[in-house]
C-alpha cells in the first residue's frame, strides 16, 4: 500500500504539480510524513527497483536494441539496422523517446532527496542510498550511450525546462555516483535484505556491480571522448570485479544456457530479475529471442506451415559466426544445428533455431494452447564473462597482448575452442570483438552495438547507411538516437543531434 503511495507521489512530481510541490498538509501523504522508517525506504527502494526492471525490460528498449543485430532476416529492425530511422520511427516514435529512462531517474531522485527523513540504522542507510545511486548512474550511463547530450536531473522536484547537458558531464555525474555506491554497498555475497536476509537478486547492486559498470563506463569515455589513459583505470575495475569471489565462471556453455540465462548465478552481475508470477507471464517479451525463430513450440507444426518470428539467421550465418567446429555455442545456442542443416529446407525454410533462452512458458488453454507464452529467462545486463572480454579488449589497446590473449582464451576454453591463433583468427582487437559477438550472442541491452561504437568499428561491422558515414556525421550524434518531439513540448531549451535535425527529424 505504501508503495502506490509512493507512485502517487511521484507521479505528480512527474506531472509538474506546482500546489503539490510547495504545500504539504498535515493530513495528506508528504515527504514530511512518509519516509518515516526502514520499511518506508524499503519499500521506495524496492518499488525503484521494479520499475528501472519493468523499463528496461520493457518492449521500448527491446525495440532500441540492438541496432547492430547480427540475423538476417531483421523485420523491424531493417531500418534502424541500417541507421535509417526515419523511415520507420516517427518523430514521437515510442523507440527514441527516453521517458522511460526519466521514470527510473524520477524514482530514484525522490529516494535520494527523502532518505535522509527517515530512522534508519547505518547499514540501512547505506543499502538505501547505494541502491538510489547506482540505480540512477546506470541508467543515466544507458541514456548517454543511446542519446548522447541528455537533460541531467537530480532532484526529484526539479522540473522545469531543461537543456541537454554534455554526455562528458553525465559520464562524470555517474563515475561520482557509482564510486560513492561501491563504497556504500557490500559485495554481492553479503548482501542481506531488511529481515536479515540474504539477497540472491542480482537486479539489487552491490559493489560489485558497480565496480562493473564504472569499468564499462571508463572504457566508453576513453573511447568517445578520446582519452585513452583511461583504459587502464577501467581494467583496474575489471580486475576488482574479477577478483570478487562473489562471481565465477560457469563451467560450460550448456550452464550458461541452462543456468545463467535464467538468473542469478553466480556469474551473472547485473540483471532484470523476471519471476513466475501471473504479472510476468502477460508483461514479459523483452528478450530479442522472443522475436526470434526457434524450433515451433507449437504442436505439429514446422516453419513451413506456420509464421516464421520477426528475427531469422540462416545457417550459413551461424557456420560463419562460430567457425570452430568444437565449439559447443553452437549446439547449445542452436537448436541441433548440424543435424537441422541436413533437413530439407521445405521444412526448415534454411533457418537455424535459437534455443540459448531455454525457458520458456507454453499456453495451457485457450486458443494458442502449446504456442509459446513468455521467458522465464532474466535479462542479463551483465555477466562476469562480459567483463573478461572487455579486460582483453583493454589490455590489447593498453599493448598487453599477452594478458588479453589470456583472458580471450579463458572464454574460448570454456566454449571447447581452440586458442587464439593470429593466422586463423585474424588481429587480436577484430578477434575479440568476434569473441563478445559469439558469447553473447542474442543477449543483454546493444552489447553488439555499443562494442561496435565504442571500438570505432562502424563501418566494418554495422550495414547500411553506417557504413557510408562521414567523420562529421559522428561528430553531429549520427551514433546516437535522435531526441522525440515529445521531449520539446513546453521546452524552449531542448535541441535536436545535429545529424538528426538533418535527417528527418527538424523540429
Amino acid at each position: 500500500m505504501k508503495y502506490l503511495i509512493l507512485l502517487f507521489m511521484l507521479g505528480l512530481f512527474l506531472c509538474s504539480c506546482e500546489d503539490f510541490l510547495t504545500e504539504e498538509t498535515e493530513t495528506g501523504v508528504t515527504n514530511n510524513n512518509f519516509w518515516k522508517d526502514a520499511k518506508d525506504v524499503d519499500a521506495a527502494v524496492n518499488g525503484m527497483l521494479s520499475t528501472f526492471r519493468d523499463y528496461q525490460g520493457s518492449d521500448v528498449v527491446v525495440h532500441q536494441r540492438d541496432r547492430g543485430s547480427l540475423f538476417d532476416v531483421l523485420g523491424t529492425w531493417t531500418n534502424p539496422c541500417n541507421n535509417d530511422l526515419s523511415r520507420s520511427w516517427s518523430s514521437t516514435y515510442a523507440c527514441i523517446v527516453w521517458s522511460n529512462q526519466y521514470h527510473v531517474v524520477a524514482s530514484a531522485n525522490l529516494v535520494l532527496d527523502n532518505i535522509h527523513r527517515a530512522d534508519l540504522t547505518r547499514e540501512r542507510y547505506n543499502f538505501y542510498l547505494g541502491q538510489a545511486l547506482a540505480t540512477r548512474a546506470y541508467v543515466y550511463f544507458y541514456i548517454l550511450a543511446n542519446w548522447g547530450d541528455a537533460p541531467l536531473i537530480l532532484h526529484a522536484e526539479d522540473v522545469g525546462m531543461k537543456a541537454r547537458t554534455p554526455w562528458q558531464e553525465i559520464a562524470e555525474q555517474c563515475i561520482e555516483d557509482l564510486k560513492a555506491a561501491a563504497g556504500l554497498l557490500p559485495r554481492a555475497s553479503d548482501l542481506v535484505d531488511i529481515d536479515g536476509r540474504a539477497i540472491t537478486s542480482k537486479q539489487v547492486f552491490s559493489k560489485g556491480t558497480c565496480q562493473a559498470v564504472l569499468a564499462h563506463l571508463y572504457a566508453w569515455k576513453a573511447a568517445l571522448n578520446k582519452e585513452p589513459r583511461l583504459n587502464r583505470t577501467a581494467i583496474l575495475y575489471c580486475d576488482s570485479v574479477i577478483s570478487d569471489n562473489s562471481y565465477q565462471l560457469a563451467g560450460s556453455v550448456k550452464e550458461v544456457c541452462e543456468k545463467v540465462i535464467l538468473g542469478n548465478s553466480p556469474e551473472g552481475i547485473l540483471e532484470c530479475d523476471y519471476k513466475d508470477t501471473e504479472f510476468d507471464l502477460k508483461n514479459l517479451g523483452s528478450y530479442m529471442a522472443s522475436y526470434c525463430q526457434r524450433w515451433p513450440v507449437v504442436p505439429l507444426t514446422t516453419p513451413s506451415t506456420s509464421r516464421a518470428r520477426g528475427l531469422c539467421i540462416t545457417n550459413s550465418t551461424v557456420y560463419a559466426m562460430y567457425p570452430d567446429k568444437n565449439d559447443s555455442r553452437r549446439e547449445e545456442y542452436f537448436y541441433k544445428l548440424d543435424s537441422m542443416a541436413n533437413v530439407s529446407t521445405s521444412i526448415t525454410r534454411g533457418w537455424a533455431y535459437v534455443q540459448k533462452y531455454r525457458h520458456a512458458v507454453a499456453y495451457t488453454s485457450g486458443s494458442q494452447v502449446g504456442s509459446m507464452r513468455a521467458y522465464l529467462d532474466n535479462e542479463i545486463l551483465i555477466r562476469l564473462a562480459d567483463i573478461i572480454l572487455l579486460r582483453a579488449e583493454l589490455k590489447a589497446k593498453t599493448g598487453d597482448e599477452s594478458g588479453a590473449v589470456k583472458d580471450l582464451n579463458r572464454i574460448r576454453e570454456r566454449a571447447c575452442c581452440s586458442p587464439y591463433n593470429a593466422v586463423v583468427d585474424g588481429d587480436l582487437a577484430g578477434a575479440i570483438q568476434d569473441e563478445r559477438d559469439r558469447e553473447f550472442f542474442c543477449e543483454g541491452l546493444t552489447i553488439h552495438y555499443f562494442d561496435v561504437v565504442r571500438n570505432g568499428t562502424f563501418r566494418e561491422r554495422l550495414r547500411g547507411n553506417f557504413k557510408t558515414l562521414t567523420d562529421k556525421d559522428v561528430e553531429d550524434g549520427a551514433l546516437f538516437l535522435p531526441v522525440s518531439r515529445l521531449a520539446f513540448r513546453n521546452n524552449t531549451l531542448m535541441l535536436q543531434t545535429p545529424y538528426w535535425k538533418r535527417n528527418g527529424y527538424a523540429y
